[in-house]
């Protein structure tokens, strides 16, 4: 009667262990194939001008703010709402960097800590109303609120090197289908 009480134990024991083991089998293979790859910041900026960017109107540019030597200076027009169209792949909203600016700006659009949309370089000059989305945010969304933000990048106009200081906007994101 001992003998097969321990021999049950030690079955439960094993299959408890099996089953662990499997799990974290399991949770291997999802980190390595399935888990969505995190979004890097660039350190230069892109060369290329956003796409979707347009000069703004009445913004010849006058005089370029004063920045210290080795340093730069931001201006910025924004808007608090972010409006996401599921069907046409869309982000619409407004970030502009006026011709005052002495640095390049690349807008993110951030929604629990997931990118789902980022711009191009925005020179000053220039401002920014849609972005595309990036790829399978389209997938992570539903229609709806949700809380959100612009993460700014600010750039170096002459080196393309990522200033330290960058700048986040606090948005209300809607998403509709």
């Amino acid at each position: 009667m001992e003998k097969n009480s321990k021999n049950n134990k030690t079955k439960i024991i094993i299959a408890i262990l099996l089953v662990i083991a499997i799990i974290a089998l399991c949770f291997g293979i999802w980190a390595m194939w399935f888990r969505p790859a995190p979004v890097l910041d660039p350190d230069y900026a892109a060369k290329d001008t956003e796409a979707n960017a347009e000069q703004i109107e009445g913004d010849e540019g006058g005089e370029k703010l004063d920045a210290p030597s080795g340093g730069g200076a931001v201006t910025l027009i924004y808007g608090k709402t972010v409006d996401i169209d599921l069907s046409e792949n869309k982000a619409t909203f407004l970030i502009g960097n006026p011709a005052e600016s002495t640095e390049y700006l690349v807008a993110e659009i951030v929604i629990q800590d997931q990118v789902i949309a980022q711009s191009g370089a925005i020179k000053p000059g220039y401002r920014v109303t849609e972005l595309d989305l990036a790829a399978g945010a389209k997938d992570m969304l539903r229609e709806g609120g949700y809380d959100g933000k612009i993460v700014l990048y600010m750039y170096n106009s002459e080196t393309d090197e990522r200033a330290i200081v960058n700048s986040e906007i606090i948005v209300t994101v809607t998403v509709s289908e």
